[in-house]
């Protein structure tokens, strides 16, 4: 018999604090083959600074893909996530690996980094978690503020037309144990918010979660960058540094403070 678990009621907790979803949905999300892409990812990010940098701080770092990559490129890294189920993850791979790095479990709305930050990521689609345009525009404010006097905040997330191009209305996945997860995605309120609902079945069991995010066009993205007091802002198409067109995977922002 098909049982479902109860969703958490939406007036106990914000979806990304939730930390049962990211438990049931952590190896849909974060395989080894994500750990490896974050290897290759880290000099391609560095490939965008126009800058000498020491310090990085990975906002939003899950269980520390890049920020262990970081570290192992012997800079000094801080992850910061809300997550504590994230953070063990990100602790033990950094404790296995012999590194030495910090760990910070806050809410990226309103922390305020210990020492400036040469270099802030936000990476995976991290940005837009919160359910206003001005909360989200307080994020970039806070990352603003955390950086050195020159510095740059890099996001890598996928841009409103890429969704709008790409959504399919449900799909299904199987995983290599045989367990099924069903996706219903839709751009909702003017195709400002990206909402999802995940439904994990695995045996007789099924685990479902819902969760929100707004997603930015180019112009959007760059305009709340210049508000928060960015110099400059470069929008590419992926890590590469290519255009950013129609075709592209990924939206890429380089906001540089100098």
């Amino acid at each position: 018999m098909l049982f479902f678990y109860k969703e958490t009621p939406k007036n106990i907790m914000n979806w990304y604090e939730d930390d049962k979803l990211w438990e049931k949905f952590y190896d849909w999300m974060f395989d080894k083959d994500s750990f490896q892409l974050a290897q290759q990812q880290v000099p391609q990010l560095l490939s965008l600074i126009n800058h000498p940098i020491d310090s990085v701080l990975d906002l939003g770092c899950g269980p520390g893909r890049h920020c262990l990559a970081f570290a192992q490129m012997d800079y000094t890294v801080t992850g910061v996530d809300i997550s504590q189920f994230l953070l063990n993850k990100a602790k033990n791979k950094s404790k296995d690996l012999s590194l030495n790095m910090d760990f910070i479990q806050a809410d990226m709305l309103d922390f305020t980094s210990p020492n400036k930050q040469d270099l802030i990521v936000n990476m995976f689609n991290s940005f837009g978690y919160f359910d206003t345009p001005e909360k989200n525009q307080q994020v970039l404010n806070s990352a603003f503020k955390n950086l050195n006097k020159i510095g740059t905040l890099i996001i890598d997330t996928v841009g409103k037309e890429t969704l709008a191009r790409n959504i399919e209305p449900v799909h299904l996945s199987e995983h290599s144990n045989g367990d099924l997860r069903i996706e219903r995605p839709l751009l909702i309120d003017n195709l400002q918010v990206f909402s999802n609902e995940w439904i994990l079945v695995s045996g007789d069991e099924a685990f479902k979660r819902s969760y929100q995010h707004y997603v930015y066009t180019p112009i959007e993205l760059t305009t709340m960058c210049m508000q928060a007091g960015f110099d400059s802002v470069q929008v590419y198409g992926n890590l590469n540094g290519e255009e950013y067109d129609l075709d592209s995977d990924r939206l890429v922002v380089v906001a540089e403070k100098f």
